[in-house]
């Protein structure tokens, strides 16, 4: 995970003191349905007058508030707020009872240079949501290690592991999806990609996970 030696709390207040440097936060949530325990939906958000493209992912404009508090000895609590008219996240809340234990990945970019990847790029989990009227708070505390897989990725036979049209994708075309299989109807190989398979068809199990 990109982190250079900084955290995002000192990205903020770096941001605060200079003008220089085009710092954008970003926020990806994965909602969590807190009564089947599965991430059902992942928002794309920027703090932004307009979208970012990042990492080929596109983060909507949605303003929103990243706010630090210091205690002694302790993590700086962060909270994420905003203002949501158009209900992007309340409605989310709302549907899945607050959706605690949601992870979001806060990720820090500089815009006048998004190439060079991610300033800093950290995970959190939802610990506590509140609304009144249209503001929403979000509280976000250490993400849980117990609700990381581990090892952290599956090498699979027959299904591609990376995200249709991601980078390690690779694919370009017009087709504008993918079974996510190798020699499906609408695999790899029938998008002339298979050079790019993320699945691992030598293998002769199930399933092979590695960290």
């Amino acid at each position: 995970m990109p982190n250079r030696g900084i955290s995002v709390s000192t990205i903020l207040e770096k941001n605060k003191l200079t003008s220089g440097v085009a710092f954008v936060v970003l926020a990806k949530l994965e909602i969590l349905n807190t009564a089947t325990q599965t991430f059902v939906e992942t928002l794309y958000l920027a703090n932004n007058t307009e979208n970012v493209v990042f990492g080929g992912q596109t983060y909507i404009a949605f303003p929103f508030r990243i706010d630090l508090r210091y205690e002694a000895g302790a993590v700086p609590e962060i909270t994420m707020s905003a203002t949501d008219f158009q209900s992007v996240l309340l409605g989310k809340l709302n549907t899945y009872a607050g959706a605690t234990g949601s992870r979001v990945t806060i990720i820090i970019v500089n815009t006048a240079n998004l190439a060079q990847g991610a300033e800093v790029e950290e995970v959190f989990e939802v610990i506590g949501t509140s609304a009144s009227e249209w503001v929403i708070s979000i509280r976000l505390g250490a993400e849980s290690p117990l609700a990381r897989q581990f090892p952290a990725r599956t090498q699979m036979k027959d299904r591609c592991s990376w995200k249709y049209k991601s980078a390690e994708c690779g694919y370009t075309g017009s087709m504008p999806t993918c079974d996510l299989s190798l020699q499906g109807a609408n695999g790899c190989a029938a998008h002339n990609n298979t050079i790019n398979f993320g699945g691992f068809p030598g293998i002769q199990n199930r399933g092979i996970r590695y960290g």
